[in-house]
């Protein structure tokens, strides 16, 4: 059991991702050949991934222009060129336009259990909860070869809000976090039928990075609505005094779920119309349980849902090893092989994010602030 490292940065968007890229220069070439394995194996070979990396790298500096310098930052204090961090930074958008072939191709029945993917999150409003405060959570279920080669990441600003997330050593987007305005997310992946229609689209990463730059819950929702989106992804975001929704998007399409008595819980798979065909389900489909599962396991507790009740929903092994809290399955290919890497339990209200380091069911969580 180890906890998770913290890296506090201040100072301009290039002066914070090189504090990153020194801090963890060992980790992010890790992460680089944990994924140049994965591409490869769906078929993605290195002079393939690193010329999509020069599109992406191109296409972030043409979307937001401190993320683009936060990367050259981190490609400056590690040592690795621009175009392996875009490779990085772009991973959610390579990675899962892989899932999403795999899922329509002749050989889905082969390849079911193997996406790696299997995050579940849920939203709590105060009304159901004990403190009466607004919660968020998720197991982020992602390759094993990723586990231990991320930080919690906070970042001290003046010119827009401090916040604390969840990332990856390599990426300047943190997934999951709150800010000191309370505004928080976590998140799930899904796949479309649709997805690549809109090309070199704002990345994943750079939206989850502009949710937390949000100081109102309104604006928090625009990065990933107001434009076009390349590939389809899950957003749960929240607001310190009651405010929630699920944001399931698709390259042309958002549809909008709220908390039912409460509660609102989401894996990965597409629950409303209107996206295209959701491909997830084909290559996972533990996806079709683990929400409900979820809210089951939170419902009998409405009214006085407590930190510890959410913390043993987190570290349910119904299903294992494809379950809430994953654990590696020994019969896939190393480098398919996924786990959940990392557990949040963020109180939107008290701006802080508890983080366990791996399977929750035997990492205990530490919680930051901001």
């Amino acid at each position: 059991m180890t906890h998770i490292p913290l890296l506090t940065t201040e100072g301009d968007a290039h002066a914070c991702g090189l504090a990153h890229g020194r801090r963890f220069a060992r980790e992010i070439a890790d992460n680089v050949a944990t994924y140049l394995r994965r591409f490869a194996a769906s078929g993605l070979h290195r002079d393939a991934a690193f010329a999509e990396a020069v599109r992406w790298r191109r296409a972030i500096a043409a979307h937001n222009g401190a993320y683009a310098e936060e990367m050259q930052g981190i490609a400056d204090g590690s040592g690795q060129t621009e175009d392996t961090i875009a490779l990085l930074n772009a991973r959610y958008e390579l990675a899962f336009t892989l899932f999403g072939q795999e899922a329509r191709s002749e050989r889905v029945a082969e390849l079911a259990e193997v996406a790696p993917d299997g995050c579940t999150t849920f939203g709590l409003l105060p009304e159901v909860t004990a403190d009466r405060h607004t919660w968020l959570g998720q197991n982020w279920d992602w390759l094993e070869g990723v586990h231990g080669r991320t930080f919690v990441l906070g970042a001290r600003r003046k010119a827009q809000p401090s916040f604390v997330c969840l990332t990856e050593a390599g990426i300047a987007g943190g997934k999951m976090g709150v800010n000191e305005c309370g505004v928080g997310l976590v998140e799930n992946g899904l796949a479309s039928s649709n997805d690549g229609r809109n090309p070199y689209q704002n990345p994943f990463h750079v939206r989850c990075r502009e949710v937390l730059d949000a100081e109102r819950f309104e604006d928090a929702n625009r990065p990933v609505t107001d434009t076009p989106r390349t590939c389809s992804a899950n957003f749960v975001i929240g607001a310190a005094g009651a405010e929630i929704v699920d944001i399931e998007s698709s390259p042309d399409h958002v549809s909008r779920i709220y908390p039912q008595d409460g509660i609102v819980t989401h894996s990965n798979h597409f629950l409303t119309a209107g996206h295209g065909e959701s491909l997830l389900e084909r290559i996972s489909p533990n996806t079709l349980y683990r929400a409900d599962r979820m809210r089951a396991l939170l419902e009998p507790h409405r009214g006085a849902l407590s930190f510890a009740h959410m913390r043993a929903a987190a570290a349910d092994h119904f299903g294992a090893p494809y379950a809430i809290c994953r654990h590696p399955d020994q019969r896939q290919p190393a480098e398919r092989r996924a786990i959940t890497v990392g557990a949040v339990l963020i109180d939107l209200d008290a701006r802080t994010m508890h983080v366990a380091n791996g399977p929750p069911c035997a990492n205990d969580y530490v919680v930051f602030s901001l």
